[in-house]
């Protein structure tokens, strides 16, 4: 429901700088002509639905004496009062006024959902002037009336159904001549006659004559067929708009709660919950009262603040000996990470050379250089020159002589001899060559081991030991840089974790400042607070009775809403669920269960019985889909057939022509083919027009229906209490409104124009009435019974108090007799 309930013109029209504020109920604004009436209320509407362009200046209300234009209007939404501002060409802007939070410009529009401003003018709001025209008009027109405001969005379907119909009336009437089809029959007619005088009787002349009927027929049954096609696209292009509403039905038919819950456990669960939200109230009004206790000047900002958060740092103290004890931890850290750095400063100073070994690109040469030094039990040799093998040994030359004279020569024992010389000098040489074969391979190894030395951040001229010794320096400070590193991450993750519980007292930063960059310091700070805090309160206690008292109210309150909340808990647990949230979300979503089957039962009456089986043929959207398109797909066969056959028919009609001699006859019949085609367009043209009128019309009529004897029923009411019972009885005759007396009824027309403007008065409260579950709007009256008799305007007033209970109505009048006439109602005086 929304209630203006207040204004704040900063200038329109006459109004700079007013202010009106509005309660509930009726609302009388009183004031003379030219009082500012109408101006109030086009403020209203121009605050609502945003005021005129500069193109409509008559309706903008420009004020003359001050720049400013707009202003303010405060709306009372749900239990909520928001304020919307319009200022002169700046954009509009709503605010929360509870939270002065901004709020978006769509959620009036979803308040005033399903009016703009035309339906809200035709259904809202109304003046003198609306009424007195009742008086011109046919009691038809009233009806047409009365039914387009009974149905909202029907006008610009009424205006279609019109332009159509006046269309369709433009080519054809049953008695008419000017109009294009009406004129066409007439000459088709003549021409009918003109080509029976002419035609001559051929055989081949009537065989063409058999076959284009034939093709006609085809053709009109082609037609028929299309016919029918475009009716089942209407069809499926309905259920295709209806497809939403039904995926939705669907949806909330199918959907089932989790959990249910029986009544009594929801009775227990919303008794506890108000329970402890009482508790809750009380306990912060008793925390706020002892803050307010009479304390020294110095202690006493710290006990009002410590009585405010008790809660949070009674929660807080309990983690404190752990908090305690991480800061022991992290000192502990923060000693065993300086210790490591200084070892690894200590060795950095003693063996800076050695630095360059700890870079992560040399750690593979490093490696390799180990796995060399591990294969390798020797020392490095010393570089000697090789012995030139650029000619034969003499050795090898005389050995070889010494074996093969030896062998082949008769020299008796000698030749034992002369082989064991020969194999003794060939022995001499090769002993000296494999030493030779080992110092160069010596050599080469030596070359290789000074790479990896160079590779590895090492002098090149180191022996293996020297390396060695080197490496054991270099893990030795590997191993120092590793510990520093260990240690830095450890102090780091508990720096952080400690942080992080510290953080826990950021709301109690003003009494108790912590630092991350002082964490230690911090928490002594923070054990020092609760001393002090605890031996203040305990000094406060000991000191007054009333201090006392208060602090026990404030621990027994505390007891009960833990007691409460326990037994929330307990409940929780008993259905299966893990916290209170979780119930309170279990009870939620039963209810939202509830809501969902009110709208499943709303949503079901927007399908008929013959479109739900309809639509339940479809497993999806794309199963519709798919039917419109095979439609589609027909209906271009069926088209394309249709053209084949008008191509067949102007081919029998062109050899008709080649076999009539006469050429009046040839050109009567020509003329008479072409005369065909047009009528036939245009009566199809007058078809569609003329159907499309009829079911725009018969759509209207059976929505309209629908509504209108509820709507009729109420302002029955109403209009016996307006008439003082005269009236009993509005009715439809037909197409015609009637009401009725107890033995006399009267037509709408017959009516004088007072008792007319009472009827359109008792209708429009019946349809506000009725429309109700869709937007609970302001109403405004602006001297709308001037033609009342003192006793009907005095029941009509009576009616508004009514309307008034679900409705704001302000009622706008220039009658010094609403001043008196109306106690309970507000009445603001315009001067």
């Amino acid at each position: 429901m929304m209630q203006i309930k207040r204004l704040d013109i900063a200038g329109f029209g006459k109004f700079q700088q007013r202010q009106f504020t509005f309660g509930d109920g009726l609302q009388v604004i009183y004031g003379l002509n030219e009082s500012g009436k109408s101006t109030l209320r086009a403020f209203i509407l121009g605050m609502l639905f945003g005021f005129p362009s500069r193109r409509h200046p008559l309706e903008r209300y420009e004020p003359q004496g001050t720049s400013q234009y707009g202003g303010s209007i405060d709306l009372l939404v749900d239990g909520t009062t928001y304020r919307l501002t319009r200022l002169g060409e700046q954009p509009a802007t709503l605010t929360n006024l509870t939270t002065q939070a901004p709020q978006p410009l769509a959620l009036l529009e979803k308040w005033l959902v399903p009016y703009d401003r035309d339906q809200y003018l035709r259904l809202f709001t109304f003046n003198q002037a609306e009424l007195t025209a009742l008086k011109t008009l046919r009691a038809s027109d009233l009806n047409v009336q009365l039914q387009q405001v009974g149905l909202v969005g029907s006008a610009p379907w009424r205006e279609t159904a019109a332009t159509l119909r006046a269309d369709a009336e433009a080519l054809y009437k049953p008695r008419g001549r000017k109009p294009e089809l009406n004129q066409a029959l007439q000459r088709y007619h003549l021409l009918n006659e003109q080509v029976k005088t002419a035609k001559q009787r051929y055989p081949e002349y009537e065989g063409l004559q058999n076959q284009l009927a034939a093709l006609q027929t085809q053709q009109a049954q082609v037609n028929r067929q299309l016919s029918d096609l475009e009716h089942q696209q209407q069809q499926l292009a309905n259920l295709r708009n209806q497809w939403p509403v039904y995926q939705q039905l669907t949806a909330l038919q199918t959907s089932q709660p989790t959990i249910t819950l029986d009544a009594a456990t929801v009775a227990t669960y919303r008794k506890l919950s108000q329970q402890r939200t009482d508790l809750q109230h009380t306990l912060a009004s008793a925390r706020q009262q002892l803050s307010q206790q009479p304390v020294d000047t110095q202690s006493q900002g710290l006990v009002g603040f410590y009585v405010q958060h008790q809660a949070q740092f009674d929660q807080l103290s309990a983690q404190l000996p752990t908090l305690q004890q991480a800061v022991g931890q992290y000192q502990a850290l923060t000693q065993q990470a300086a210790t490591a750095k200084a070892d690894f400063q200590a060795q950095s100073n003693a063996h800076p050379e050695l630095l360059g070994c700890l870079s992560p690109h040399k750690q593979a040469a490093i490696a390799t250089l180990k796995a060399t030094l591990a294969a390798t039990a020797n020392t490095r040799t010393q570089r000697t020159p090789s012995p030139s093998t650029s000619s034969l040994d003499w050795r090898l030359i005389a050995g070889g002589v010494a074996v093969v004279a030896g062998i082949g020569l008769p020299l008796g024992g000698f030749k034992w001899v002369l082989m064991l010389i020969g194999v003794g000098l060939l022995g001499w040489f090769g002993l000296e060559h494999a030493s030779s074969s080992a110092q160069t391979s010596g050599q080469t190894a030596a070359d290789q081991l000074s790479e990896q030395l160079v590779a590895a951040g090492l002098a090149p001229d180191l022996t293996a030991s020297d390396a060695l010794q080197q490496l054991d320096l270099v893990g030795s400070l590997q191993r120092a840089q590793a510990a520093v590193t260990n240690a830095d991450q450890a102090l780091a993750a508990q720096a952080t974790k400690l942080w992080h519980d510290i953080q826990a007292y950021q709301f109690a930063r003003d009494w108790l400042p912590v630092d991350e960059q002082h964490l230690a310091e911090s928490v002594t700070r923070i054990a020092d607070f609760y001393d002090h805090v605890h031996q203040v309160m305990q000094q406060q206690t000991m000191a007054g009775p009333d201090f006392a008292f208060a602090q026990r109210q404030v621990q027994q309150l505390t007891t009960q809403v833990r007691a409460v909340t326990e037994q929330l808990q307990q409940l929780a647990t008993t259905h299966g669920l893990a916290d209170i949230d979780a119930l309170t979300q279990a009870v939620a979503d039963q209810e939202t269960q509830a809501a969902n089957a009110t709208s499943a039962q709303q949503l079901a009456q927007q399908l008929s019985a013959a479109e739900l089986a309809a639509l339940q043929q479809y497993a999806s959207l794309d199963d519709l889909q798919a039917a419109i398109l095979k439609l589609r797909q027909q209906r271009s066969q069926i088209d394309q057939q249709q053209t084949q056959l008008a191509a067949d028919i102007v081919t029998a009609q062109t050899q008709l022509q080649h076999l009539t001699e006469d050429g009046r006859y040839a050109t009567l019949r020509q003329q008479q083919a072409n005369l065909q085609t047009e009528i036939t367009v245009m009566a199809r043209q007058w078809l569609t027009r003329q159907l499309g009128a009829n079911w725009i019309d018969a759509s209207l009529e059976a929505l309209t229906q629908q509504q209108l004897p509820t709507v009729l029923a109420a302002a029955t009411t109403i209009f016996a209490q307006l008439t003082a019972q005269r009236y009993n009885k509005i009715d439809l005759e037909g197409d015609e409104m009637v009401v009725k007396t107890s033995d006399t009824s009267f037509m709408v027309a017959a009516l004088s124009t007072a008792t007319k403007e009472q009827l359109y008065l008792a209708l429009r409260l019946a349809l506000i009435d009725h429309l109700a579950e869709q937007a609970q709007l302001p109403l405004m009256i602006d001297d709308g019974f001037v033609n009342f008799d003192d006793q009907r305007k005095r029941a009509a007033w009576q009616t508004l108090a009514t309307v008034a209970r679900q409705h704001q109505v302000l009622y706008f009048t220039n009658e010094t007799a609403a001043l008196t006439q109306l106690p309970t109602a507000t009445v603001q005086q315009l001067t």
